[in-house]
């Protein structure tokens, strides 16, 4: 069975209180005693398939099925300890039981609202409800079956509910895709788009993060995913857009991928199986990283033509209130002197308006020459500078940093290394005029020697409103350790492989985006 029939029937899990002995778990009807009270809690699971990444959670509905009021302390509060919560399964072989007073207690981030549960009075045929968020309460990424069971104690009311099984499918996640907002508090957060195989099925999955909890945490703190649908096998190249204003609710959040020579989009009113497309005619030699979305709604998409030798620019649109999934469309081309080893793509802050700008990298005889393309008001690419910097050549899948200031300029930046020696890394810095020429000469700083070849590199500027312009830098090696800029014990080890291409993200401290074959996208500190 797939593991994408996850809208299957709701399971639920059904108990009497009474104010006598327990029930029977086989029992999901006990009659109560005549004239008793007679409450029914009944527990409704969306799905009984889970990713390990996925939010997973119960709704729980107390109600009163008697004839009188029912008076009760909350069980639905957190300062609440009469209804426990029992996991059983590959994580927990022995059990792990939980009240939300005792989840709440071992989470240093976690503020009581209450010391003590209030008191409720339920009257005949009247119902509370509560979500359970099981994600949170029971971290569990080993695949397998679960249980789950509930246990409420409130004298003299003792009931034990039957258990309910889901099941956590084997996974494994795919590179992935950071977004932002230029120009609002970049510490706020990001967001995560990748792929997860779950049992051959490409599954499109979203995930917001941040570090706003980093000291009592210990670093950043993520949501659990959302599963976006599933998408044609074969399906690659998962982008999340880089956007210049906030989403209001009105303009369409997108997400991007490639399958052979179709680019493939998901907004409202798309469905992952039937997105916006677009045909290139031929499979790219590379989409340009990230995708940029307007606070108009637009959506583009830069792309490097077969052979590398011109420049696509591919618009999308939509907004909330869109019905019908129109196909994309090129608005953009500019030929190139050669193939890019290198290109990033980025857009002005909204208040300065939605030009775009590109850097691409060629290797040349006697270094690397840079290529300045942007948008002209029209709309339209043009290269508007090309720079040589001589005695570099391009470390594999080094991706650049851009970032555009308030005045208009920009700035970019590549982690290269020198002709003479490939493991003599350096820092090339570049600044445009807000009319695209080169400002300045081209600054090179050395890195130091790498202790062994370079797998990959990446160069990133803050763009967000606080520390706008404040660069990180990191290297992965060829052992798997990475080196960067604020490293000072030798290269760092990490927890999970580092995610290529490379991804760093500068919030309250900097981190590498990592990747966890079960939870996807995770990040590990540089300080």
């Amino acid at each position: 069975m797939s593991a994408l029939a996850m809208s299957c029937p709701a399971l639920l899990m059904v108990f009497t209180l009474a104010g006598s002995a327990p029930t029977s778990p086989a029992s999901t009807r006990p009659s109560p005693s005549p004239g008793g009270p007679s409450v029914r809690l009944q527990f409704k699971l969306p799905k009984a398939h889970f990713t390990a990444a996925e939010e997973r959670v119960v709704r729980i509905t107390l109600r009163n099925e008697g004839n009188t009021p029912v008076e009760m302390r909350d069980p639905f509060r957190d300062a609440d300890q009469s209804l426990t919560y029992t996991l059983t399964g590959p994580e927990y072989p022995e059990g792990r039981s939980v009240s939300w007073r005792s989840f709440a207690l071992l989470d240093p981030a976690y503020i009581l609202t209450m010391d003590e549960a209030p008191r409720i009075r339920l009257d005949p045929g009247k119902a509370i409800e509560f979500v359970a968020y099981l994600h949170e309460w029971f971290p569990a990424t080993r695949p397998g079956r679960y249980r789950l069971s509930a246990q409420l104690r409130q004298e003299p009311l003792i009931a034990t509910a039957p258990p309910v099984e889901f099941d956590i499918m084997p996974s494994s996640a795919g590179p992935a895709s950071l977004g932002i907002y230029v120009g609002e508090a970049y510490e706020q957060g990001i967001m995560a788009a990748w792929l997860q195989d779950v049992g051959g099925q490409p599954v499109l999955m979203g995930c917001h993060y941040d570090d706003r909890d980093a000291v009592e945490v210990g670093g950043m703190s993520m949501q659990a995913a959302t599963v976006m649908g599933p998408v044609e096998p074969g399906s690659t190249e998962v982008l999340f857009p880089w956007s210049n204003a906030a989403p209001d609710g009105e303009t369409a959040e997108w997400f991007v991928w490639r399958k052979g020579a179709s680019l493939r989009a998901w907004a409202h009113p798309a469905t992952t199986l039937e997105p916006f497309r677009f045909d290139l005619g031929e499979p790219p030699e590379r989409v340009v990283r990230p995708p940029l979305r307007t606070a108009t709604g637009e959506l583009f998409v830069l792309v490097v033509g077969a052979g590398g030798r011109n420049l696509r620019l591919i618009r999308f649109h939509s907004t909330e209130e869109a019905t019908e999934v129109t196909p994309g469309r090129e608005v953009g081309r500019v030929h190139l002197p050669g193939p890019p080893v290198a290109a990033r793509a980025t857009l002005q802050p909204d208040s300065i308006g939605n030009g775009i700008s590109v850097l691409l990298v060629e290797e040349v005889q006697g270094g690397l020459d840079f290529h300045h393309v942007r948008t002209t008001r029209s709309g339209r690419l043009t290269r508007v500078a090309s720079t040589l910097v001589r005695g570099l050549r391009a470390l594999p899948q080094s991706e650049p940093g851009l970032w555009i200031d308030s005045a208009g300029r920009l700035h970019a930046v590549l982690v290269a290394a020198t002709l003479k020696d490939p493991q003599q890394a350096m820092l090339a810095e570049l600044r445009y005029r807000p009319d695209g020429r080169l400002e300045a000469p081209a600054r090179l700083k050395p890195l130091g020697r790498l202790p062994s070849a370079a797998r990959a590199a990446v160069a990133r500027y803050n763009p967000g409103t606080s520390r706008g312009g404040a660069l990180a830098w990191a290297v992965l090696l060829e052992d798997g350790r990475v080196q960067h800029h604020d490293m000072w014990q030798g290269p760092m080890k990490t927890r999970y492989p580092a995610a290529v291409p490379m991804e760093l993200y500068q919030g309250g401290y900097n981190y590498l985006l990592t990747v966890n074959p079960d939870l996807g996208p995770t990040f590990e500190s540089l300080e």
